[in-house]
């Protein structure tokens, strides 16, 4: 879960919080984000943030800041911390930390299904396949081909 509230941004529309049950957030202006900011000056894709571990980082191949402070590469974010890249300002509410054995553990219970109920694993893999078909994003740690 990843909890962030968009301070400052040209689509006014996109101003406010917003909660995401899910462990990346993809931000821009390109429909197959997460989180959709219409400003034709935003890239399609600015960047992702990501919930690994009890971390949260965001991935962008733009210029940004943390808190006001110039910021390059990737790094850790914290509850309140503020983002600003490319015109918008988003500040970190909460994001829950995971333990990091859950991606081990799901991959685990594939192999299981896998022999045991080979009809539900080619369905989960057909889903993860169109997820990635969908939104053009392969995440090496979150899907194996």
């Amino acid at each position: 879960m990843i909890h962030l509230k968009v301070l400052k941004t040209n689509d006014l529309l996109s101003l406010g919080e917003y909660q995401f049950q899910l462990p990346r957030v993809y931000i821009g202006s390109s429909v197959h984000n997460n989180l959709i900011i219409e400003d034709k000056t935003l890239s399609k894709e600015l960047g992702v943030l990501k919930s690994i571990g009890h971390h949260l980082v965001f991935e962008t191949s733009s210029a940004y800041k943390v808190n006001s402070k110039s910021v390059e590469g990737i790094i850790r974010l914290e509850q309140n911390d503020i983002l600003e890249c490319q015109g918008i300002q988003i500040q970190i509410i909460e994001f829950q930390k995971s333990d990091e054995n859950d991606f081990q553990d799901y991959y685990k219970y594939l192999e299981r299904i896998k022999e045991e109920d080979p009809a539900k694993y080619d369905f989960i893999q057909s889903l993860e396949e169109h997820y990635v078909t969908l939104t053009g994003k392969y995440d090496n740690d979150l899907l194996e081909k």
